[in-house]
């Protein structure tokens, strides 16, 4: 498995219009095909600051790229939502490829920096075809992936949106039903991605402890 650091610059997409015209940062938290030939339906967060919070907002309100939108929350110069475009052919070509995503952030420069996971095959018919698409592309970094129990980008994204819409609260304030809705996945596959997501904190946090079983026996 490689990891490979992607320095994209798309043509069309909302969040390289942001980056260029706001002091903002700008994450891309997972991202997939929609059913428009050209789109994409992205989960993403940005940070700003309060002054120029309500801006970005009208901003992609009125992106002529952005089909719909649906804002989860915005508040403390923090925005947290969901946008489907009819357009971003950079977006699309991974999309449909066979890579996962780590991480996407956006560059003042409106350039955008991919992280992604994938054997050597697949980031090189990822970038063929980008190239393909005339989306330039340049790989800036490249690593053997190792492997470990940390988690994996898929359950850190749900993890943390699952805590972002309480349903780690006492009462809940979303229950599994809505968060499996949400995250466009069924309420037992979620129920599954979520225990063994907490297993591996669990695990990390106590890895090299004494047992407790072993300390109570000896009380």
């Amino acid at each position: 498995m490689i990891e490979a650091t992607i320095s994209v610059k798309p043509p069309h997409t909302w969040i390289r219009s942001i980056a260029e015209s706001y002091p903002a940062r700008i994450r891309i938290l997972d991202c997939k095909a929609s059913e428009s030939d050209e789109g994409v339906t992205e989960v993403f967060e940005i940070l700003t600051d309060d002054e120029h919070s309500d801006r970005i907002l009208d901003a992609l309100q009125q992106d002529s790229y952005i089909d719909t939108l649906d804002i989860i929350s915005s508040k403390g110069g923090r925005i947290l939502g969901t946008v489907t475009t009819h357009r971003c052919t950079a977006c699309r070509t991974f999309a449909v490829s066979h890579c996962f995503l780590v991480s996407v952030s956006a560059n003042k420069d409106g350039t955008v920096e991919w992280v992604l996971l994938g054997s050597e095959d697949e980031y090189k018919r990822l970038l063929r075809s980008l190239g393909e698409q005339g989306v330039e592309a340049t790989v800036t970094k490249l690593t053997r992936a190792t492997g470990g129990k940390s988690l994996t980008s898929r359950q850190e994204q749900i993890l943390q949106i699952a805590l972002e819409k309480g349903y780690f609260n006492y009462p809940r304030s979303i229950d599994l039903r809505s968060l499996a809705q949400l995250l466009d996945v069924s309420p037992p596959t979620l129920s599954e991605l979520l225990r063994k997501a907490q297993r591996k904190i669990l695990q990390e946090h106590f890895r090299g402890r004494i047992s407790a079983l072993s300390r109570q026996s000896r009380v």
